[in-house]
């Protein structure tokens, strides 16, 4: 903390120093009207910047203030406003994400932080709970879809992309804190520090989190029946400094992110203790936005990433098998890209690049090599995209793929092509992907065990097909209603399955997939907005895997409710004051729970519906401009919610933290 209360310190110095009187303009997104925030470009899923309602993408794009009026805690919370998206458990007390359905917790959605891919490089996870701060952004923009003919492999189900906030929307520097109590014990407390401001030319933002969590206190209770209290064995606890730079053209970012997850859950049954699992990554970037002309951009851009995830270096006490407890591997990868965005006349775009990366990585306890006899191992990629935005009176197209070569699989090709345009009121997309992911460096390390004879690994790329379609109508300017459909299929769907030994190991396993649809009405005006949204998936006639199959149920996939219910709400009261409550409706999910000593097996169970209720008061500039204070309640009744692990592996249901009163204070001072 130390450290960080002396970079903020010097920065503000630094700040004041060099102030010089400016006008900061920008819009005040909480006076823009429902259309007008429909017609802010959005870049997440062309990179050319298109409207909301005209982009080639299934998107939901969550505000600041929508994120600041809810009260959310983390991620988490800001996640679940979205239509189809759900959480479930993995092992070590790691919580990961769902899509429309599916499991894509290992590499399949991808999440972008300022630009940054936070999945980490060796199973290519991504980690929710207590892990980001929401504080700080500026906007989310959300693909429920494909992105890999963009974004490459980790964006087959999705892409979250986080914005946070700028110098110039800093112009200062704020503080905020965050309390939670669960019945016996703290649920988060955090701390956000950011300073920034735009000098002419020159742009800085410097943004610090730092924070402790306890998932639950509750009892938790493995297959086997033993059970412990989480409460002071199950923290989710982050720190995180982002930095952001900018020269006109020129842009620099630096990430240092580092999550600490204490846990005794395990793969199958219980610790003995409580152990730390450390996810430690860092990001460098440095791009120039070179404007050769009025319709010519090119762009460099050479990014860098140490990736130390999964680290388990405590000896593990008599009786436990010390493999859990001795993992500590590092993946770098370094990452050129070059892409050039033409713009042939107002109607027509083009846009193509190619991107290379090296991965390298070593194991740093030469506790067992990798599957080469070695203890370090190097995979390289090169790729080469291309799109096309055509517009027309009548229609909008585009049509773009992404050819990859990577030197353990060779070939995959991702082509997208979509159709979209906004008449007056009414808009439609009709779109068409596919995609790929291949395999982590940890799952072709993991497969290769398999092989108990030669060690060599025999798993491939996964594909998916994707085909959507969207129509929707402005009611008024202020009222929007939006219908989509899509049908998903997965191949050589890359599984992750544990025994009844506790033995690990990743295969090709097959078809899965959902089809659905999700329905969403957003009501906004002066005196407030409503957003309610409905979302169902159904995987009858998709899923061939046994792992994710439900025997009780042939429409649904394992911890994934089928249908999904949101009912969000902000209401001005006075000035400043908000009352903000939300409601959350998740139908039955089923969980393999059900241990048989007899024939040594689990089998599957139904778990009852839940309803989240929340409830945020908050109050902005309250006895003085900057000042903002807010208190509530997430989970009001304690329903008894459980992050359920979404394939067979022999692990029971992890009780979530239940009803949690929640405090907020922060404070902005605006340098005007």
């Amino acid at each position: 903390m130390k450290i960080y209360l002396s970079i903020f310190i010097l920065l503000f110095a630094i700040i004041n120093a060099n102030a010089q009187e400016e006008k900061i303009v920008a819009d005040d997104l909480l006076e823009l009207s429902l259309e007008e925030l429909l017609n802010i470009p959005v870049t997440v899923s062309s990179k050319k910047a298109l409207s909301l309602r005209e982009s080639p993408g299934i998107i939901s794009v969550i505000t600041e203030d929508e994120i600041q009026n809810s009260g959310a805690r983390d991620l988490i919370d800001v996640l679940r406003l979205v239509p189809g998206i759900e959480f479930g458990t993995d092992v070590q007390g790691v919580t990961g994400i769902s899509m429309r359905g599916n499991w894509a917790h290992e590499g399949k959605v991808l999440l972008m932080l300022d630009g940054q891919e936070q999945n980490e490089l060796s199973f290519s996870t991504l980690l929710f709970g207590n892990h980001y701060p929401v504080d700080n952004i500026k906007k989310i923009e959300i693909i429920r879809g494909p992105g890999s003919s963009i974004y490459g492999g980790f964006a087959e189900l999705g892409v979250i992309n986080i914005i946070t906030k700028g110098g110039e929307d800093i112009n200062g520097f704020s503080v905020g804190v965050n309390y939670g109590q669960l019945s016996d014990t703290y649920g988060h407390k955090n701390i956000n520090l950011s300073a920034g401001k735009k000098i002419n030319d020159f742009e800085i933002a410097l943004h610090g989190f730092y924070g402790k969590g306890n998932r639950s206190d509750k009892e938790y209770t493995d297959i086997y029946g033993n059970s412990y209290n989480m409460k002071d064995n199950t923290s989710m606890d982050p720190a995180q400094i982002n930095l952001g730079m900018k020269y006109k053209d020129l842009h620099f970012r630096f990430i240092y992110d580092k999550y600490e997850i204490v846990t005794r859950d395990g793969f199958v049954d219980n610790f003995l203790k409580a152990y730390t699992n450390e996810f430690t990554s860092m990001f460098g970037e440095l791009k120039y936005d070179w404007k050769i002309s009025d319709k010519v951009t090119i762009t460099p851009k050479l990014s860098y990433v140490s990736s130390n995830p999964w680290t388990q270096t405590e000896d593990s006490l008599p009786g436990e098998d010390p493999s859990y407890y001795n993992y500590d591997r590092t993946v770098t990868r370094i990452k050129p890209n070059l892409t050039v965005s033409y713009d042939i006349n107002d109607k027509i775009n083009l846009i193509g690049g190619v991107e290379y990366y090296k991965d390298n990585a070593v194991n740093n306890d030469k506790a067992w090599t990798y599957w080469n006899g070695k203890y370090e191992i190097d995979y390289t990629n090169i790729s080469g995209f291309l799109q096309g935005i055509i517009k027309t009176n009548f229609i909008n197209m585009t049509v773009g793929a992404r050819l990859d070569n990577h030197s353990e699989f060779g070939t995959a090709f991702a082509p997208r092509i979509g159709f979209t345009k906004a008449f007056d009121k009414l808009h439609f997309k009709l779109l068409y992907s596919q995609a790929f992911r291949a395999p982590g460096i940890e799952n072709i390390d993991y497969n290769s065990w398999l092989d108990t004879v030669n060690y060599q690994p025999s798993i491939k790329p996964e594909n998916t097909q994707v085909i959507e379609g969207e129509v929707g109508y402005l009611i008024s300017s202020g009222m929007i209603f939006t219908a989509n459909v899509y049908y998903i299929t997965l191949d050589n769907t890359i599984v992750y399955s544990v025994d009844e030994a506790g033995n690990e190991g990743y295969e090709n396993k097959g078809k899965t997939g959902s089809k659905g649809f999700e329905l969403e009405y957003i009501l906004r005006e002066k005196w407030g907005n409503i957003k309610l949204n409905y979302s169902y998936y159904s995987t009858k006639g998709i899923n061939k895997i046994a792992d994710y199959e439900v025997s009780l149920n042939d429409k649904a996939l394992v911890g994934s409710p089928q249908n999904k219910i949101l009912l969000n709400g902000s209401f001005k009261v006075y000035k400043g004051l908000s009352i903000n409550p939300s409601l959350i409706y998740l139908t039955e999910r089923y969980a393999y729970i059900n241990y048989d000593a007899t024939e040594d097996n689990v089998f599957i169970e139904k778990q009852d519906p839940v309803f989240f209720i929340n409830l945020f008061i908050n109050y902005k500039n309250l006895f003085t401009e900057g000042l903002n204070f807010g208190v509530g309640v997430y989970d009001l009744f304690d329903s008894g919610y459980q992050y359920i692990q979404p394939y067979n592996g022999w692990h029971a249901p992890i009780p979530s933290a239940g009803r949690e009163i929640i405090a907020k204070l922060s404070y902005s001072f605006n340098m005007k």
